[in-house]
């Protein structure tokens, strides 16, 4: 079904795309507005912002919680020889891997206040510029808030001048034994690579070292599906278990795609217009066939929908959330285009932000202005 052309002027039921209508009633409020509209134009920021603290999930956080139990009951086996230390969650850009991780985390019942300052689970991103020593630090510093349960004579007498250690990564295991710390989450893992191959070569073997102690913590690597190339050798694929997030597929994809934009369109009150009978291809095109980058589109469409003081969202506003996001024209859009399967949208995500445009507000039907 091309941009704009309905086969009728009916709504698409919200319960043929989302059986499963959540209980209660709908807990975002109407818009109102002032004069010059801006305070309409914060309520719908306010209502998009809220959509975005609803969590999708799909089929690869049960992957993901199957592989960390995994590593727990190695970890927690009595057997001195074990195989499987740590996890490589790998997916593209836009794939929301940093969100289901976090979210992972801090329900996980062996995690304590994760990003708290009591948690038995570092969290940390790779520090620019990358070396053994700034890794190490970067470790060492996530667990300075946990110190203060440390005696004075332990570990805590040292780290003060944990920069001036020969070596960084032995005191961090020290002190992550004596903390307790359960693992070690490295995101963005791929930047590793940016030290160069001897820099890399020594990362190598401190992450060995830390999964070889005898405390046994973990170690989580996320990142782009680069990450496989830098941890390609024998001795590390053969303690990381992979998780990885496969490509949207409209076969595979299109049921849980509707059940999601169902329930955001009924947290704000929108219906689903007939154009979105068919355009579940053309939008998982659109978000490069990840699951992050699609919902952003969802998200700003929706945003667009109701500036406009629309009753139904339509392809017309995925395609203006679109070109407001990318800054690419009609024939470049994929929700306008005719050949929009041959559109390359990963260059459209991958080139430099544009911040979204607001849209022109069109004049709401119960108000002169």
């Amino acid at each position: 079904m091309e941009h704009g052309i309905m086969s009728d002027d009916r709504d698409i039921e919200l319960d043929d795309w989302d059986p499963q209508e959540p209980d209660g009633e709908n807990g975002i409020a109407d818009a109102a507005a002032d004069d010059d509209g801006t305070a309409f134009e914060d309520e719908v920021d306010a209502k998009v912002l809220a959509l975005r603290s609803l969590y999708v999930a799909s089929g690869r956080d049960a992957v993901l919680a199957r592989s960390f139990e995994r590593l727990l009951k190695e970890r927690d086996s009595p057997n001195p020889i074990r195989r499987w230390a740590g996890l490589l969650l790998m997916a593209p850009s836009g794939a929301g891997k940093t969100r289901m991780m976090r979210r992972f985390l801090a329900a996980h019942p062996r995690v304590h206040d994760f990003a708290g300052d009591d948690s038995n689970f570092i969290g940390i991103d790779v520090p620019s510029p990358v070396t053994n020593k700034s890794l190490g630090l970067a470790v060492l510093r996530s667990m300075y808030p946990q110190q203060r349960k440390v005696p004075p004579t332990g570990p805590k007498a040292t780290i003060d001048s944990a920069s001036r250690l020969s070596d960084i990564w032995d005191e961090a295991r020290k002190i992550s034994a004596d903390l307790d710390i359960l693992g070690l989450w490295i995101d963005e893992a791929h930047d590793l690579a940016n030290g160069g191959p001897n820099t890399m070569t020594i990362l190598r073997a401190s992450l060995k070292r830390w999964m070889a102690h005898e405390h046994r913590p973990l170690v989580i690597l996320s990142g782009t599906p680069e990450l496989a190339a830098l941890f390609e050798t024998r001795e590390f694929r053969r303690r990381f278990l992979v998780v990885e997030s496969p490509d949207l597929t409209a076969d595979a994809d299109t049921a849980h795609l509707r059940r999601m934009i169902a329930r955001y369109a009924r947290e704000v009150g929108l219906g689903i217009d007939s154009s979105l009978q068919d355009f579940m291809p053309r939008l998982i095109h659109a978000g490069t066939r990840q699951i992050g980058w699609t919902l952003d589109l969802v998200l700003e469409a929706i945003r667009v929908a109701l500036l406009e003081s629309a009753d139904r969202l339509a392809i017309e506003h995925f395609a203006d959330a679109y070109s407001d996001i990318s800054g690419c024209d009609a024939d470049n859009n994929p929700f306008t285009a005719d050949d929009w399967s041959g559109i390359d949208t990963v260059l459209h995500r991958d080139r430099d932000f544009v911040e979204p445009k607001r849209p022109r507000r069109r004049r709401r039907k119960d108000t002169p202005w």
